[in-house]
C-alpha cells in the first residue's frame, strides 16, 4: 500500500476516533448533564437536615427559665452486631443502656431498631469513639427547664412535634419556634466526611421571649403557697404578685404543679387556672361596692348604716354576717367585712349603676394577659338579675371571677384609679439579640377618681390595722387590703354548701408608696376555712420576703402584730 494511502487510513482512523470522543463529550456535557450532575452529587455530597433550635425564656432580668438542648436517639442495625454482650458493654462505658432485649435484637430483620434515647452530646461522642459496630445516632433536640417545676403554669409545655400546646411556650409559639434548614457537607472517593458547609445558627433559631417574672420573687411566692397548700389540704392554690404601677406579673404560682420537662402525667393540672378557673370571690369584692358607692355618692363616710344585728331578710332570704354588729359607718363596714352593710350599699346604687361598675373594674371581661385560655368569668346583665342579685352581688355571690382579674382590680385602686392591661411577656429579642417586639404599658381605662382610691387605701389600711386582715401585717411596712371567705355552690343540690369555702386576701404595701400587690387564694381548705386565718398569713409571708428582697424602704413604725385569726372573715 502506498504511503499516501497508509497516512490516509491513520487520519481518518484518528478522525473518527475523535469525532466519537467529541460525540461522548457532547452526550456527556449537553445532552445527560443534568442527570450526571445529580448522580456526581449524590455520591459526594451528603444533605442533612438542621434541626431548629427554640428560643430560650428568660425572666426579667435575664434568667433563663426554658431552653433548648441537643440530645440524641440510639439505633442498632441487627445484622452488623455479631456479639449482643460485647455491644452492651461497650456502650455502658458511656452510661448507655440499650432498652431492648437480646432476643428482640437477634430476632430483628430490619436494619433499624430504636435502642436509647435522650441522650446527651458527651454519651453520643464517647460510644462513638469506640468504634462498635451496628450503632448508629439520629441528633434531636430536648425543650429543658434548669429551673424544674418553677413557674410551670406561666412557661407551659412544649409536645413531641416541637410545638408549644400551653403557656408562654403556646402563645408565643410563632416567635419561639425556629426553622429547619438543610446543610450539606462533602465526601471523598471512599465515602468519609472531609468538610461540611457552615450554617449560620441564627438561620434556625427562634426568638428569646423576656418574661416580666423576676425568679426571686417567683420562687419566694412558690415556697409560701406550696407551704399553705399542703398545711390547709386545700383542692388547690394560686399566688399572684403584680406591679400596680405597671401592669407587671412578678410572680404567679399555682397548685397542684407539675414537671413541664416530663408531663405526661399532669393531666388537667397543665393549665392555668390564674386565668382558667372561676371562683365566687366573696368579700374581697366589697372593694368594688364600696368604690361605685363613693363614687356616685352613695354613701357618706360620716353616716352609720344599720347592719340589723346579724340578720337580714331580703325576698324571703336572710343575709347574715359573721359578727352581731347595729350601726357601722362605711369604713367599718369594710373593717368588720359586713354582708349587711355591703348589701344595704348596693340597693342603694341600684343594678344599673352596679353593673356598670363592675364591668368598669373589668369583670366580665379577659384583662388582655398574654396567657393563653383566659376566661372572662361570670356576671349576667341586669335584666337577669332576681330581687337577690343585687344585695349579694354586693358582697360577692352571683358573680364569677378568675384570680387575675380581681388582683388588677385592686391593683387599680392602689394606683389611684386607673385600670392597666396586667401583662407577662416583657419583650422578645431575635436571635440577632435585637428588639422585636416590646410590651409596654397600656392603661384600659380610669375607673374611679384619685380621691376615691385615696379613701379606698385608708378602708383597706383599717381593714388590716384594726380589722380581718390584721394576720396580713407586715413589720414595718403599712399594709392595705381585705379578705374574702366565700362559700362555694353545691353543684348538686345549687345551694351554697355548709363546709367548702374559698379562702381569699388582697392586698397592697406600702401603702405610702404601692410597688406590690398580692392575691392569695385558698380554695376548700379543711379544718380552719377562713380567710383571715389561711390567706392573710400567706400574704404577709411572701410581701415581707418580696419587701425585703426588694429593699422596699419601710414606712412605718413599731408595729405590733396581731395573732391570726383574732377576727373572722
Amino acid at each position: 500500500m502506498p504511503n499516501r494511502y497508509r497516512m490516509a487510513f491513520v487520519v481518518v482512523i484518528i478522525s473518527l476516533l475523535f469525532f466519537t470522543v467529541g460525540v461522548r463529550l457532547f452526550f456527556i456535557q449537553v445532552w445527560n448533564h443534568e442527570e450526571l450532575k445529580n448522580k456526581v452529587e449524590r455520591m459526594v455530597f451528603r444533605e442533612r437536615s438542621e434541626l431548629s433550635s427554640r428560643g430560650g425564656i428568660y425572666d426579667r432580668s435575664g434568667k433563663i427559665l426554658a431552653m433548648t438542648v441537643k440530645n440524641f436517639a440510639l439505633f442498632l442495625d441487627p445484622r452488623m452486631i455479631t456479639d449482643i454482650a460485647r455491644t452492651r458493654s461497650e456502650l455502658a462505658k458511656a452510661g448507655i443502656e440499650i432498652e431492648v432485649s437480646d432476643k428482640k435484637i437477634a430476632e430483628e430483620t430490619g436494619a433499624y431498631l430504636p435502642a436509647a434515647k435522650d441522650l446527651n452530646y458527651e454519651q453520643a461522642e464517647k460510644a462513638k469513639g469506640f468504634s462498635v459496630r451496628g450503632v448508629g445516632f439520629i441528633p434531636g433536640v430536648k425543650r429543658c427547664y434548669p429551673e424544674g417545676k418553677l413557674a410551670c403554669h406561666v412557661l407551659g409545655v412544649v409536645g413531641r412535634e416541637g410545638r408549644g400546646l400551653e403557656g408562654i411556650e403556646y402563645y408565643c409559639n410563632s416567635f419561639l419556634a425556629g426553622k429547619n434548614v438543610k446543610g450539606v457537607s462533602y465526601r471523598d472517593g471512599k465515602g468519609r466526611e472531609i468538610s461540611e458547609k457552615i450554617i449560620d445558627p441564627g438561620s434556625s433559631k427562634g426568638s428569646d421571649v423576656f418574661l416580666t417574672i423576676d425568679r426571686n420573687i417567683q420562687f419566694i411566692t412558690e415556697q409560701e403557697i406550696e407551704k399553705a397548700w399542703k398545711e390547709s389540704g386545700a383542692k388547690r392554690a394560686i399566688a399572684i404578685v403584680q406591679d400596680p404601677n405597671t401592669g407587671e406579673i412578678l410572680a404567679l404560682a399555682c397548685r397542684p404543679n407539675f414537671n413541664p420537662g416530663d408531663f405526661s402525667d399532669s393531666g388537667e393540672f397543665l393549665k392555668n387556672p390564674a386565668v382558667t378557673d372561676i371562683f365566687e370571690p366573696g368579700s374581697t369584692f366589697k372593694l368594688v361596692t364600696m368604690a361605685a358607692a363613693l363614687e356616685e355618692n352613695a354613701v357618706n363616710l360620716k353616716e352609720n348604716i344599720w347592719c340589723e344585728n346579724g340578720k337580714y331578710q331580703v325576698y324571703r332570704h336572710v343575709i347574715k354576717d359573721h359578727e352581731k354588729k347595729g350601726f357601722l359607718n362605711a369604713s367599718q363596714i369594710m373593717e368588720y367585712s359586713s354582708n349587711i352593710g355591703a348589701a344595704k350599699i348596693g340597693q342603694r346604687l341600684g343594678k344599673e349603676k352596679m353593673y356598670q361598675y363592675v364591668r368598669q373594674f373589668g369583670f366580665a371581661s379577659r384583662t388582655g394577659i398574654d396567657l393563653p385560655g383566659e376566661t372572662p368569668g361570670i356576671l349576667r346583665p341586669p335584666e337577669r338579675w332576681s330581687g337577690l342579685s343585687l344585695p349579694v352581688i354586693s358582697f360577692g355571690q352571683e358573680v364569677g371571677v378568675t384570680a387575675l382579674q380581681m388582683i388588677n382590680a385592686y391593683s387599680a385602686v392602689i394606683n389611684g384609679g386607673m385600670l392597666l392591661e396586667p401583662k407577662i411577656v416583657r419583650q422578645i429579642k431575635n436571635p440577632s439579640n435585637l428588639k422585636a417586639w416590646t410590651n409596654e404599658k397600656r392603661e384600659v381605662r380610669r375607673i374611679i377618681s384619685p380621691e376615691t382610691a385615696e379613701t379606698l387605701k385608708k378602708m383597706l389600711v383599717n381593714v388590716v390595722e384594726n380589722g380581718t386582715g390584721q394576720a396580713a401585717q407586715v413589720q414595718g411596712y403599712s399594709i392595705g387590703g381585705k379578705t374574702g371567705t366565700a362559700q362555694k355552690r353545691d353543684p348538686a343540690t345549687g345551694k351554697y354548701s355548709s363546709s367548702k369555702y374559698v379562702a381569699s386576701f388582697c392586698g397592697a404595701l406600702p401603702i405610702s408608696d404601692p410597688q406590690l400587690t398580692i392575691f392569695v387564694m385558698l380554695d376548700e381548705p379543711l379544718g380552719d376555712y377562713w380567710a383571715s386565718s389561711r390567706a392573710a398569713p400567706v400574704f404577709s409571708r411572701i410581701a415581707g420576703r418580696t419587701a425585703s428582697y426588694l429593699r422596699i424602704a419601710p414606712d412605718k413604725k413599731n408595729v405590733t402584730l396581731c395573732n391570726a385569726g383574732q377576727r373572722k372573715e
